[in-house]
């Protein structure tokens, strides 16, 4: 959980250096930062959990 929160953070902290959004101007940008961070954060633990579970097939 920590790396989610420091990954969120870093973005935040990027998108507001660059001029994308300022927190004086309402919490929209951070909310919209936390949703796609938490939607890319939820698919690579999909796709480990899918990765570490599938059957292993036998060689030949």
């Amino acid at each position: 959980m920590l790396c989610w929160g420091i990954g969120g953070s870093l973005i935040d902290a990027g998108l507001i250096n660059a001029g994308v959004y300022s927190l004086e101007g309402g919490q929209l940008g951070t909310a919209a930062t936390f949703s796609l961070w938490s939607l890319l954060w939820g698919g690579g633990g999909v796709w480990l959990y899918r990765r570490w579970t599938r059957p292993v097939t036998p060689e030949r």
